[in-house]
């Protein structure tokens, strides 16, 4: 394998075509993968290293000798955090290895979600996923009962996941790795936007780039895949568990953000027409359409609004919004 490709791969640069080459290398042995292991971890020390220069000059040498160099086994501390920053390449090494040229292949699953519906389905190890509005999830069915449980997520979902101590579950998403063994949690990985995960139970890891973080219950990240810049708050259990519930929850929320919470969920554009006064709503609304949620918030929160072939527009009536607790 050229190691301009890898070098290239490692750094998120390489385009489709370098992608499925390198995923097919990966498949080819554990050798391989072992390499590719040890460049990562490589590549994790270079990036704390103050000099550029001499990492530059580090990497040049593994360049130069990644062919003939024996591969040498990580310690299992090493191996841990080379595992974490590679884990979103070994994860979606199943869904290139089926996008290959070739026959097609029978085994990958992909459950998806259109603008006007959402999803609970149940994936073969019993484990619940709710899909929220124009979303998906994909898996290869050949591969999800080895040694790790793999899907890709694309948009915004609430995983129920099966306890298996064996089989990590692992949710990769455009910009993030989740690991669990067993717990519910809500993840929310739309494209353009900042990357959400909750907690409802049990503990996950979360691995991007410059992050690996664990969160317990009602703890809450946002990951800014441009910035990389984290941040981390206390969210209440009902928020987690809202898009399981079927429920839009706002607590303390001002206009704005229940615009951006609608935005959010239906993925449309929300304006707001006029200055918002700095008020707050408490409270949940039932999911049974957009037009039913903003009925719902007209009586609750004295919120007028518009809806357009492409947009809504909010507004506030006089002496609104009202805490509804």
């Amino acid at each position: 394998m050229n190691a301009n490709i890898l070098f290239r791969y490692i750094h998120e640069l390489s385009d489709a075509a370098e992608r499925e080459m390198v995923v097919a290398w990966l498949q080819e042995s554990e050798k391989n993968r072992d390499i590719l292991a040890a460049l990562a971890q490589r590549k994790l020390s270079l990036e704390k290293a103050a000099d550029k220069d001499s990492a530059a000059a580090d990497w040049l040498k593994i360049q130069t000798g990644i062919q003939e160099a024996p591969v040498r086994k990580m310690f299992p501390w090493k191996r841990y955090s080379a595992a974490a920053a590679i884990a979103a390449l070994l994860c979606t090494a199943a869904w290139y290895g089926v996008h290959r040229p070739g026959p097609v292949t029978p085994h990958l699953v992909k459950l998806a979600t259109t603008a006007r519906d959402k999803k609970r389905i149940t994936l073969p190890d019993s484990t619940e996923v709710w899909l929220q509005y124009n979303s998906s999830i994909t898996y290869d069915a050949a591969t999800f009962h080895n040694s790790e449980r793999c899907v890709t997520l694309k948009g915004t979902a609430f995983f129920n996941v099966t306890s298996n101590a064996a089989q990590p579950f692992r949710v990769q998403t455009p910009h993030t790795a989740i690991t669990v063994l067993g717990t519910s949690f809500h993840i929310n990985a739309r494209e353009n936007a900042p990357q959400e995960i909750a907690v409802a139970t049990g503990k996950i890891n979360v691995t991007a780039e410059q992050l690996n973080i664990n969160l317990l219950p009602e703890q809450k990240i946002t990951y800014d895949p441009v910035t990389h810049k984290t941040t981390s708050s206390h969210i209440s259990l009902h928020q987690v568990t809202g898009l399981r519930d079927n429920k839009l929850v706002f607590e303390n929320d001002d206009l704005p953000g229940i615009a951006a919470k609608l935005e959010q969920w239906y993925n449309r554009k929300i304006i707001i027409r006029g200055t918002p006064q700095r008020v707050s709503f408490t409270g949940s609304v039932e999911d049974n359409g957009i037009h039913a949620v903003l009925g719902g918030l007209s009586f609750l929160a004295g919120i007028q609004y518009q809806v357009t072939a492409d947009s809504v527009i909010l507004s506030l009536q006089s002496n609104s919004l009202r805490n509804n607790k």
